[in-house]
């Protein structure tokens, strides 16, 4: 008898147990991944893919590049032109979302006008400063805004007063249209100018321009860009002296992790300067634009 109880006894705990392990609570589970912020992205868009035109990304906090860039104007009326600048910049990622770029400018522009030399110098400085307002992987399109603020000094020697202070204002905006493959980037900017010495004369620039890039294997873009150009007499829009539409070719190549080597090629197609005659503003515009810069990240 007592045998019996205890065999009842075990087959009513054993039935028990099961009962009690699926009442416990289930295991921990893995949080939750946070939500896209403005600052990262999965599918990444090198700035420099697109042109002349610029990408909305900016670098990750305590992140350190630098980059090397040459810019060139060719063909100008009444004469000819070749402007040779070079600017050297750092970047480093100051807190999410908000990139500062300082950097050195050097120019130097061989020319002849109307029959007489017109060669310049010039050295200078600015502080490119970027926000990220949007990000693509949570808005569907990226976008940055800038304030590029600099100075120069220009005359035949390269050694006189800084005459020229510029003001950036842009907005950068980019999306992918297939990701991994096409990307697309809007630029509009207002640089606004004043020249001197006293009295300082006060004109403005602005720009559209619009991009594609197309990624053919890894770490190689090609991209076709459209941009137009109008100089004012004013710091506002009005005013107008001439403006100018350039389009043309560029490739991006990310050698190494670290390297990134781009290219870009712009030509005037059309345009018109105030009282000149003729399709084409080679008075406030070059005819030919080249760009090309090598950027190193740390």
């Amino acid at each position: 008898m007592p045998l019996r109880l205890a065999l009842l006894a075990l087959a009513a705990s054993a039935a028990f147990v099961p009962a009690l392990a699926a009442d416990l609570p289930a295991g921990r589970t893995a949080p939750a991944a946070p939500p896209p912020s403005a600052c990262t992205e999965s599918d990444s868009i090198p700035i420099d893919a697109f042109g002349f035109t610029t990408g909305s990304e900016v670098v990750d906090p305590g992140s350190f590049g630098v980059s090397l860039s040459y810019g060139g104007g060719f063909g100008v009326r009444d004469g000819r032109q070749a402007a040779h600048g070079l600017q050297l910049q750092g970047s480093y990622g100051l807190v999410p979302c908000v990139e500062i770029g300082p950097y050195l400018l050097g120019g130097y522009t061989d020319a002849t006008i109307a029959g007489a030399k017109a060669d310049t110098r010039s050295l200078g400085a600015g502080l490119e400063m970027k926000y990220r307002l949007l990000g693509r992987d949570r808005n569907g399109i990226g976008l940055t805004v800038i304030v590029d603020p600099s100075f120069n000094r220009t005359d035949p020697s390269g050694a006189g007063p800084f005459t020229t202070y510029n003001t950036g204002l842009r907005l950068f905006a980019d999306t992918a249209l297939i990701r991994g493959k096409l990307y697309a980037a809007l630029n509009l900017s207002q640089d606004l100018t004043w020249t001197g010495p006293n009295p300082y004369r006060r004109s403005s620039t602005l720009t559209l321009a619009g991009s594609l890039s197309w990624q053919v294997v890894d770490g190689i873009y090609l991209s076709a860009e459209l941009r137009h150009q109008r100089r004012q007499d004013a710091l506002g829009l009005g005013d107008n002296v001439g403006y100018a539409t350039f389009a043309g070719p560029g490739v991006y190549w990310q050698a190494t992790k670290a390297l990134a080597i781009s290219a870009a090629y712009n030509v005037q197609l059309a345009g018109k300067a105030k009282g000149q005659p003729g399709n084409l503003d080679i008075t406030n515009f070059s005819q030919h634009l080249l760009k090309l810069k090598v950027a190193y990240s740390f």
